[in-house]
């Protein structure tokens, strides 16, 4: 004879394994402002190239002065480091040295454009919208399947069983002057939008360790 027991003599607690994750950053007016600016004065040198994406343009951009790197950036490492861990301590390197912000591009993609799966190289990664000109809901109202991603910025990782699990990022406008701070090891993908001849413009980057100085 089974006995339901109510669930109060139940003694057990929930266990999470501590794991890594990433950070979800709102950018402030100044900092929106200083990267429209590296736009506009964007080289000329295209990054197309050197990216996994089919993306209709991409070029490199300067942090004057290393001002985004020491407003937004450094601490944003830090915070990192507070939540999840220093992920500079797993480089076999001897000596103490500081971050650097390696590379950092900007892309204009037009709809049809797609970043398959891929990760960066460094040690921390970042992308940030500026401009979504669609709505995922919209984008997705006549999509019929039970994974809509029209417009979507997918992460990959895997659960504690070792299964493959993602997690979406629902693209609209409320995801402009957003940013994602992330391990550059962490695969993720950026699905197309479509019906709009408008931009998706984003920034991303690669932060590394310079080992030409010591802190």
């Amino acid at each position: 004879m089974t006995q339901n027991l109510p669930e109060e003599q139940f003694q057990c607690e929930w266990v999470t394994p501590p794991n890594l994750g990433w950070l979800l950053h709102s950018l402030g007016d100044k900092e929106i402002d200083y990267l429209w600016n590296c736009i506009d004065n964007k080289k000329e040198e295209c990054y197309k190239d050197k990216l996994a994406g089919n993306i209709s343009s991409s070029y490199v951009l300067e942090d004057e002065n290393d001002w985004f790197f020491n407003k937004t950036l450094h601490p944003l490492i830090k915070i990192y480091a507070h939540e999840f861990k220093n992920l500079g301590e797993d480089s076999p390197i001897i000596n103490d040295h500081p971050y650097v912000l390696k590379n950092w591009w900007v892309n204009f993609q037009k709809q049809h454009d797609f970043n398959p799966p891929h990760h960066h190289g460094g040690v921390y990664s970042f992308v940030i919208w500026l401009k979504i000109p669609v709505e995922f809901d919209d984008q997705n109202k006549d999509n019929i399947t039970n994974s809509p991603v029209r417009s979507a910025f997918q992460i990959h990782y895997q659960n504690i069983l070792g299964e493959l699990d993602t997690f979406n990022y629902e693209l609209g406008k409320n995801y402009e002057g957003k940013m994602l701070f992330f391990p550059s090891k962490l695969r993720h993908e950026v699905f197309p939008f479509y019906n709009c001849e408008d931009d998706r413009i984003s920034i991303s980057g690669n932060i590394c360790i310079d080992e030409t100085r010591e802190l």
